[in-house]
């Protein structure tokens, strides 16, 4: 099964739920100004979010599924009626910002980090580094984090001693890799480490079903962390032994590493699919190029439609990015070929060199009826 049908799968075992017209919230009081809400779904997962409650507004962390919103907008009356005047998204995953033009209508800014201006979610103020917006006596600082997605952020409560950190940390089970790899989801939880104590309440986006799971802390971080250094670590083994994705599923130890996670009993079918993430990112060899043949694919690439493909190079890796749609770092098959990094692995772009060597332009080629094919239009993007 191809990698992108393989995690729509994934993640519709795990989103279902959010198709659910009238949601039910679990309320857990931080105190007077700070509350988590844990959105009930009927699957096997259930999803967080925060609320901020100022003098004379509030803040949310993360709108939740447009479907949704009604219903979370009554919970939160339940609380205050002040107006909702800002949400922060926590990435670009769906159930993070889906609701935001529910809320933007009704008055509420909406602040992202500035890699969400190559998503499909609604945006006004993007930031690159970190942002702090003062919400009666707690500031609420988001900071961009290498876990998950490019877009990723957490966000810190610093006199409620709370972080949120979405995608980034799974009370119950594996992080997902994201684009930046192993390195990446390591580097996120290191960084909230540095903002944690032994009281920290720390929250993830998707959660358990079990209550005792909703939220986590500072010793169960670092314990998903060491395990999940240690799966990925058995994965580069069972790859240079040469395992498939299927066949290290099976395997004994990689499996009693992940075995005392909460939602092991559940997952354990899934599990190839965490593998095969952790394969096409982290363990992929791509075709060597020298600088100077990268920078000669650098520029804007325009189809007849006035669409526009942008392919920059940032960090030592080449980007291939469209406001409203999309950002991939980008693995060289070949001169021409470049996959698409992370859970794309059948769609690619094609470039088209002259006998000179001049990049003249580019084609994207799709998987029929795959994610990418709805968002970004085919043909051929000549070079400005």
């Amino acid at each position: 099964m191809k990698l992108a049908h393989i995690l729509s799968i994934y993640y519709a075992f795990l989103f279902a739920p959010q198709l659910v017209a009238q949601a039910k919230y679990d309320v857990k009081k931080v105190n007077e100004n700070v509350y988590i809400l844990t959105e009930l779904w009927e699957g096997n997962a259930n999803g967080n979010l925060g609320m901020v409650i100022g003098n004379d507004q509030v803040l949310l962390i993360n709108s939740m599924m447009m479907n949704s919103a009604s219903s979370l907008e009554k919970e939160i009356r339940k609380i205050t009626d002040l107006p909702i005047t800002y949400i922060i998204n926590g990435d670009s995953d769906p159930y993070n910002h889906h609701a935001n033009t529910y809320f933007a209508d009704k008055g509420a800014t909406i602040v992202s980090h500035y890699n969400m201006k190559y998503s499909t979610a609604y945006h006004d103020i993007l930031f690159k580094d970190s942002i702090s917006i003062p919400i009666g006596d707690e500031v609420v600082t988001a900071y961009h984090t290498p876990s998950h997605t490019l877009d990723h952020i957490d966000i810190h409560l610093e006199k409620s001693n709370v972080l949120f950190m979405s995608d980034g940390f799974r009370t119950n089970w594996l992080t997902y890799t994201g684009p930046n790899g192993s390195q990446g989801v390591e580097a996120g939880i290191d960084k909230a480490l540095t903002f944690s104590d032994k009281n920290t309440i720390i929250v993830s986006g998707n959660t358990s079903k079990n209550p005792r799971f909703y939220y986590g802390n500072k010793n169960r971080l670092i314990t998903n962390r060491e395990i999940y250094a240690k799966f990925a670590s058995r994965v580069g083994q069972l790859y240079e032994n040469g395992l498939n994705a299927e066949e290290m599923s099976l395997d004994a130890a990689l499996n009693d590493i992940v075995k005392d996670l909460e939602a092991y009993p559940i997952l354990k079918p899934y599990l190839k699919y965490q593998i095969q993430e952790l394969l096409e990112v982290d363990l992929s060899k791509g075709y060597k190029l020298t600088h100077n043949e990268f920078m000669s694919y650098v520029g804007i690439y325009k189809l007849a439609d006035a669409k526009v493909i942008e392919i920059v190079f940032e960090e030592g890796n080449l980007f291939a990015r469209q406001e409203g749609a999309f950002y991939f770092e980008l693995n060289p098959i070949s001169k021409r070929m470049f996959d698409f990094k992370g859970p794309t692995s059948n769609d690619y772009l094609k470039f088209k060199i002259s006998s000179n060597r001049e990049v003249l332009g580019v084609s994207p080629i799709l998987e029929k009826n795959g994610w990418l094919s709805n968002v970004l239009t085919q043909g051929d993007y000549i070079k400005n």
